[in-house]
């Protein structure tokens, strides 16, 4: 664990001047003792990435040819841990988000620089390092835990697939929840600090913008852990689905009015075809309507504005376990969006799997299908997704009339 009271500094800056500039506010960092090291060149850089020992990196974003983020791409391919910001000459959001998707700690502009924000920027970069190092550390343990266990059951070659799948889930779990929570909470860190050390000068307008961030990013933190608990729970077979009869064309008309004011801003219609105006059907109307939020979420959310969906229902059939035909009912939703890749229609119903369509870097975790799926399994069904020969995609699910298995 890093001596917070003594910090080892790289900088990486090709302009003297600036590295003097910078040289002063850091050791002007009080209760600090501070060693600095400067490095001027692209090239020499990347040899001291090789056998830094360093607690921070700071890298300035333009290095004469090169930039900082190929700097940073280099040291993402030499696995370098060193937590690093990038100091650039002017504020600029694509710059930052271009920073932080290529592994940067945060992101700071030279002419605001002061002993204050850097001190608050080191420790907050540690402390993530920390917690990185804890999962990483964590993830050894289970992998090491399964190969010890792999061993001594070498000769029962089904356990052991399964066990890799196990450790591979494990390892991914590690990396997508890291992922997801570090934005959230670094809000939370960052503004309760801003709170706590500039109290008695920050005016309550500012005070009460950071008890709103606090709470929003908390409550995304929450909705990650509720989601992560409710498919925990269908995994294990633990969730109680109530089932009811109840008419599914009121539940698709309640979940579209709570969606209209997403689908009024990019001005989309939503077009409900069926050949009758009420189906009966017995499910559980809290995970049935969470399934089809879910799917017209997504079909909002990736189809261009002006657009139309449409939402139908239809008369179908399934086979049971016992190999006999029952009654059924086929929900489908259709987006004029993006559409999904053929390789990918079945492989996006996996839990942290999101189409490469999709993935943006902009959040999700890819759990809603996983979710959705889970759900309409329970009720002894099948979802599947297609794409439209017109374009974009289609996301349906069949499920019985009746439930005759209690679930």
């Amino acid at each position: 664990m890093n001596d917070l009271n003594r910090l080892g500094i790289l900088l990486i800056e090709d302009d003297e001047d600036d590295y003097l500039i910078t040289k002063r506010e850091i050791i002007n960092i009080p209760d600090r003792d501070i060693t600095l090291d400067w490095v001027s060149s692209f090239e020499e850089a990347k040899e001291r990435l090789l056998t830094s020992q360093h607690d921070i990196c700071l890298i300035d974003y333009r290095l004469g040819e090169h930039t900082g983020l190929e700097l940073l791409q280099y040291a993402r391919e030499i696995q370098y841990r060193t937590p690093t910001i990038i100091l650039t000459g002017q504020a600029d959001h694509e710059t930052d988000m271009e920073a932080t998707e290529a592994g940067a700690s945060d992101f700071l502009v030279k002419t605001e620089l002061n002993p204050r924000q850097l001190e608050r920027t080191f420790r907050y970069a540690i402390k993530m390092k920390q917690t990185m190092d804890g999962l990483r550390e964590a993830r050894d343990r289970l992998e090491a835990e399964v190969e010890n266990h792999k061993q001594t059951e070498a000769n029962l070659v089904a356990a052991m697939a399964a066990t890799e799948a196990a450790t591979a889930a494990k390892a991914e779990f590690l990396s997508n929840m890291s992922h997801e929570m570090r934005t959230p909470m670094h809000a939370i860190l960052g503004y309760a600090e801003l709170g706590e050390t500039d109290i008695e000068s920050t005016s309550r307008e500012d005070l009460a913008q950071y008890f709103s961030l606090i709470a929003s990013s908390g409550k995304r933190l929450m909705e990650l852990i509720t989601t992560l608990l409710n498919l925990a729970e269908l995994d294990n077979g633990h969730k109680d689905f109530e089932m009811q009869e109840t008419d599914l064309m009121e539940i698709i008309q309640a979940v579209a009015a709570d969606h209209a004011p997403q689908l009024h801003a990019k001005q989309l219609t939503l077009e409900i075809e069926a050949d009758k105006a009420h189906y009966t059907v017995q499910f559980d109307i809290i995970q049935i309507m969470q399934v089809i939020s879910g799917l017209l979420h997504n079909a909002t959310r990736y189809t261009p504005s002006n657009r139309q969906l449409t939402l139908s229902l239809a008369p179908a059939e399934l086979t049971n376990s016992a190999g006999n035909t029952i009654a059924a009912i086929t929900f489908r939703l259709s987006d004029q969006g993006i559409g999904i890749p053929e390789n990918e229609l079945e492989s996006i119903f996996n839990a942290f799997v999101q189409s490469t369509k999709t993935k943006t870097g902009a959040g999700g975790t890819g759990l809603g299908l996983s979710i959705c799926k889970k759900i309409i399994e329970g009720h002894h069904g099948r979802i599947w997704a297609e794409n439209n020969a017109q374009g974009g995609a289609t996301f349906a699910f069949t499920i019985p009339l009746t439930q005759a298995v209690a679930c």
